[in-house]
Formats: structure tokens, sequence, C-alpha cells
């Protein structure tokens, strides 16, 4: 999640999950939790996503079956197996989204049955671990019911972030919107992933090291480029393709080294004492960043208040 929008994070959720599949063999569940379902459509053809949406088996359908005068149906039915086009990552899975998905919020904000929602997608995650390693939740950017939602039952939060100024600036936005109600649940920070990095420009490298010297941020070292094979890949082919084939040179080494990197810090974080309490991550062996120009840090000192 990241509360800016344009950062790619739908494209980085679905390259993740298909690198996870792919090299380390995880059984991966990808739930498009954002109304514009950029996730749905780069998982799954046209047609069957159009066949998913007709038989109400996506999120927001499963979310309406929860509201008054309904019957809930079991989420596992609306879980569409075989998802992605990369040949060797074959143990994808996805919950796909739609369009209506604010229009449901809204009926579940006037119906009051907010803590009905909550309890029952805390239930989805506890299950999902009978069938699935790893679930990757593609939020919303701002704080809608359901990104809310997954923030505070979810076990961990990535930010992905693109880097520009408002982008970065979304990271604080999340740190505010968690100091709102310190007691109450929260995922613990599993760190900042660079995305859509330009080469060769020296305001993305200054900010990716900034971002690096910051240890609170947890930053990923390796950084996915902006290439134009990862911006084709937002729309799923009828045709089963190579990993190599759909993230090519720096962008697949990179992926690589991002999903080896996440598996690292999930499985090194140990479960917090209480609901809610977050503990450092461990510190991850990684380059020391170059001295950051003065003048250019000025501004990112300022954002993050130090």
């Amino acid at each position: 999640m990241n509360a800016k929008g344009g950062v790619g994070k739908s494209t980085l959720t679905m390259a993740l999950a298909e690198t996870l599949s792919a090299f380390h063999g995880k059984r991966v569940l990808v739930i498009d939790s954002d109304g514009q379902m950029s996730l749905s459509v780069m998982v799954l053809p046209v047609a069957r996503l159009t066949e998913l949406r007709n038989q109400g088996k996506t999120i927001p359908g499963f979310l309406a079956s929860l509201l008054p005068g309904k019957t809930a149906i079991d989420w596992r039915s609306c879980v569409a197996r075989n998802a992605g086009d990369v040949d060797d990552a074959r143990s994808l899975s996805v919950l796909a989204g739609d369009m209506d998905l604010a229009l449901i919020e809204r009926d579940i904000v006037a119906s009051g049955e907010a803590g009905k929602v909550r309890e029952h997608c805390q239930a989805l995650l506890r299950e999902a671990k009978e069938d699935f390693d790893l679930v990757l939740v593609d939020c919303a950017p701002g704080i809608s019911v359901m990104t809310e939602c997954w923030l505070r039952e979810c076990a961990w939060h990535l930010i992905p972030v693109k880097p520009d100024i408002l982008a970065v600036s979304g990271i604080q936005y999340l740190k505010n919107f968690k100091q709102r109600a310190p007691e109450a649940p929260f995922a613990r920070h599993l760190g900042v992933a660079i995305n859509m990095k330009q080469a060769g420009s020296a305001t993305d490298e200054m900010i990716h090291e900034f971002l690096l010297a910051n240890g609170e941020m947890a930053c990923f070292p390796d950084a996915v480029p902006m290439i134009q094979h990862i911006q084709k890949s937002a729309l799923c082919t009828t045709e089963l393709r190579s990993f190599q084939n759909k993230y090519p040179g720096e962008a697949g080494r990179a992926l690589r080294a991002m999903a080896k990197g996440l598996l690292q810090r999930v499985s090194a974080m140990q479960p917090a004492p209480e609901l809610g309490v977050e503990r450092a991550l461990p510190p991850l062996p990684q380059e020391v960043p170059k001295p950051l120009e003065a003048s250019r840090k000025a501004w990112l000192d300022k954002l993050f208040g130090s």
C-alpha cells in the first residue's frame, strides 16, 4: 500500500507473486482490493475475468454476500487458480477485483457491518494458510474501508515507492495514519520497495540513497527499473511466456533479489508480543549509500522531520 497512486503497486504485486511462484515454488494468493481492478487484468485473460465478474466470484462479490439479508459465500469459491501468464509460475491464484468495490464499501458503512467484514477478512487470511504460503493484497491508494481492513488484519505491509516527492510523501501519510490509533492492530512494516526507477536519473538515485540511509524505512537495496517490458506486462496474455521474456535483464534480476529479500525478512521477523506492536527488522547486509548532496537532501529531511 502507498497512499499515492501511480507508483506501480499492482504491477509490483503481480511481479513479486510470479517471482515467488517461479523461483521459490510458493503457493501465492493475490487479492485485488483496488476498485481500479488493475491487478485482475494483469493476471487473468479478459474472458475469464468477465466470467468471474458475471458470477459474482470476486472480492466485491464476496463482501456483498456479507451484507444484511444476503447469504455469505465461501471465499474459496471465488479463487481463480493458475493465474498469470508465466509458464513456470503456475502456483499463483487470485481473488479478482471489480469496479463495484467502492459501491460495496459504501453499503458496508451504511449497514454498520464494517466490524463483521473485518472478522470475515481475518478468517479469510487465517484459512488461507491451509492452501497458500503467502497472500499478497493489492490495496487502493488512500485509506478506504477495505484498505484499512487489510492494514489492520494482514501480518505485514510493504510500501512500493516510485522515487518522486509525492510517492515518498505517501510513506509519511501511512505512518501518520497508524499513529492516529496506536493501540489498534496494524500490519508490521516489512520495508519500502523502490519501483519504476529511471536509469541515469540523479533524482531517482538520490531518493533511493536517502531511503537506504534511513534505517526506519528498511528500504530494499534493489530497485525495479522503469522499462518498457514491465509496462507491457499490464495485460495478461492468452499464451504462456517465460519469466525471462516477461522480465528481462535488470528487471528480472531486481525482482528475484527483492523476492528473496522479502522471504528472508518474513522469516526473520519474530511474532510481535501483542497485536499492533511492531519489532524492528533485523539488519540486512547492503552497500553503504554515498553521501547525499546537502541541498538535495534538505527537503527529504524536512519531510520526515529529521
